[in-house]
This record gives structure tokens, sequence and C-alpha cells, in this order.
């Protein structure tokens, strides 16, 4: 009974992570523009870079946690 909830687990965390890359892959970064030589505008280009970063340290928190539990699902069958 364990095992198959720490097994469970460890696939919802794990298709959490692949849904989070995938999420971080779509976000709209915007084109930087210059005027007379300086770049100009740049908040929603950075703020398009905060929601990337966020969104893949939630995966990759998932998947940490989907591997934690596969190694624990690992220990108890045996």
């Amino acid at each position: 009974m364990m095992l198959t909830i720490v097994s469970g687990l460890s696939v919802l965390f794990a298709l959490a992570a692949a849904a989070l890359w995938a999420w971080s892959s779509l976000v709209n970064l915007p084109v930087i523009g210059s005027a007379y030589g300086a770049i100009a505008n740049l908040d929603p280009f950075y703020a398009a870079l905060k929601k990337v970063a966020r969104l893949n340290a939630l995966a990759a928190v998932c998947a940490f946690l989907s591997a934690a539990l596969q190694a624990w699902a690992l220990y108890l069958s045996h």
C-alpha cells in the first residue's frame, strides 16, 4: 500500500515538473527595443525572465521530489 502511494506521488511530481517546464517554454519574451543606441524599456523583458525563472525553479523542485520519492519506493520494494 505504502509503495503504491509513494510511486503515485512520484508520478504526479514528475508530471508537474513536465507541465511547469512546458509552461515556462511558452512564456512570451518581449522584444527589446533600442532608442538612439540605448536599450529602452527593459521592465517587461525582466518581468518575463523572472516568470520563466520562477517556473523553472518550481519544475526543478518537482523533479527533485519525484526522484526522491522514486528512490524511497525502490527502498520500500526491497
